[in-house]
């Protein structure tokens, strides 16, 4: 079994050397950090990070809590954080919480429990009373796709009220005038943004905000095929839907089909997130891109700020969204729908 005392002798240093390369302790001129580094290799030698971490105070681990990596958004995202954290020389300890308050505060408990450097939150539920024991703790922690009210955290988001301002503006630009719209999870700062920018910008145009127009969904294709045949059963049904996510998006686009109708002729449709995917549906979906890779670096950068121990005051980097237009609201002026 390969020690660091053979590792020593077959490189020709000390023992002390070796430790210095292997824990980063002190300066090695680099012919010896090489000589270290080539006998380790061929013994084929494994430091023992848990011993290394009790030593230098850090596990060199990040904690991740995501609401569903069934979501395709969340998913990427939590893709993009590891690869972030990973140049940084991290690993990251991901948490799927599905969308579920207690167990997002069990996971918690459990990162703290494995002396996370740092932590990584995408919530919608959790608030400054459960973020508190970290923070006593002295763990950093970075807020994702939202801020957090009541306590100095930093945090990384999207100007969802200009997003969704943008996407909401296309479609008037385009003729609509009834426009509905199939909002995310309630009672979230998130979904209000979106909201108010959808708002505003028919209020820009002198079209009143009607309440039957807006629905209610939970970020599945099945909540957008449900919600949006809710839509079309309206009196008067709009030309037009903008969902909050791009996944009720698609299940709009299949619901308005399954009916006979032509995307976007009948109905124009338009998402949010910018999904890779969405440029290969039929017709290819409109949507609000959010720079997703810009957004986990800067997330990373703050982490690793805090944990080197940068003390600045508690930071919000806002980052715009981009609209990308596409076929399925591009195309033939909206006319009046009877289903």
């Amino acid at each position: 079994m390969a020690t660091i005392r053979k590792v020593a002798h077959l490189a020709g240093v000390s023992t002390a050397t070796v430790s210095h390369v292997i824990n980063d302790t002190r300066a090695v001129s680099a012919p010896l950090t090489a000589r270290v580094l080539n006998a380790m290799d061929q013994l084929d030698y494994q430091p023992d990070i848990i011993a290394r971490s009790l030593r230098r105070r850090e596990t060199l681990t990040i904690g991740l809590l995501v609401p569903s990596i069934e979501i395709p958004f969340f998913a990427l995202v939590a893709a993009n954080i590891e690869a972030a954290a990973n140049d940084a020389g991290y690993s990251v300890i991901l948490c799927n919480t599905g969308w579920s308050l207690p167990h997002e505060v069990r996971y918690l408990n459990n990162l703290l429990a494995r002396r996370v450097d740092g932590l990584l939150c995408i919530s919608l539920a959790m608030s400054a009373e459960h973020i508190a024991p970290l923070l006593r703790r002295r763990t950093p922690v970075v807020v994702f796709e939202r801020t957090m009210p009541g306590v100095e955290v930093d945090s990384v988001e999207i100007d969802n009220f200009q997003g969704a301002h943008d996407a909401t503006s296309h479609l008037l630009d385009l003729g609509h005038r009834r426009i509905g719209c199939i909002t995310g999870l309630a009672n979230s700062h998130l979904n209000d943004e979106r909201i108010g920018g959808y708002r505003h910008a028919l209020a820009q145009r002198g079209i009143p905000f009607e309440p039957a127009l807006l629905r209610t969904g939970d970020y599945t294709p099945a909540a957008g095929v449900r919600e949006s045949l809710e839509l079309l059963r309206l009196p008067m049904p709009p030309t037009a839907i903008f969902a909050f996510n791009d996944l009720m998006a698609m299940g709009v686009m299949q619901a308005v089909q399954d009916r006979g109708l032509r995307i976007p002729a009948d109905m124009a449709v338009v998402g949010f997130d910018g999904l890779a995917c969405t440029e290969h549906c039929s017709p290819p979906l409109s949507t609000v891109e959010q720079p997703v890779a810009e957004m986990s670096a800067g997330a990373i950068a703050m982490l690793l700020d805090r944990i080197k121990g940068g003390s600045s005051p508690a930071r919000v980097r806002t980052l715009a969204a981009k609209l990308v237009t596409r076929t399925s609201t591009t195309g033939c002026a909206p006319e009046t729908l009877h289903v």
